[in-house]
């Protein structure tokens, strides 16, 4: 019986480390995810500024489309407020942000960097592939 008490006690010592190396992993990773959301945003705001000044005929059509498309880019993506669409609110979030960042992605494509297109796709699907899997939401509940 003593034996049996010693064993469980050292399995439950054993479930405590694993559990809380998982709590350091989700909190590492969270922070990855941080850095990724922010290269991400940074990114797309890059791609589209870069894009305008490409499309550009003249130095004045070049500087007004380096400064437009990314402003027009985030104002979609911080004007349109999801969380009042009830239990599809987070699907809708979920897409708007793959088109924004898909926008961005065929920007640097057309813009002659399909390698820096091919990069912004990887971290965007990463970081939303990560979102989920850390338990976590694109909308924060106010």
């Amino acid at each position: 019986m003593k034996c049996l008490v010693v064993c469980l006690q050292q399995f439950q010592e054993r479930l405590l480390v694993k559990i809380f190396n998982l709590k350091k992993m989700k909190n590492f990773l969270s922070k990855i995810n941080l850095a990724l959301r922010g290269i991400m945003e940074f990114g797309i705001i890059v791609s589209t500024g870069y894009w305008g000044f490409q499309t550009g005929h003249t130095t004045i059509t070049k500087i007004i489309l380096c400064i437009a498309s990314p402003l027009i880019v985030f104002g979609f993506w911080g004007t349109v407020d999801f969380r009042n669409f009830g239990p599809i609110s987070e699907h809708l979030r979920l897409i708007q942000e793959l088109l924004l960042s898909g926008l961005a992605i065929a920007a640097l494509y057309f813009a002659g960097l399909p390698s820096l297109a091919l990069v912004l796709g990887i971290i965007s699907v990463l970081h939303h592939i990560l979102v989920y899997f850390l338990g976590e939401r694109l909308l924060k509940q106010q």
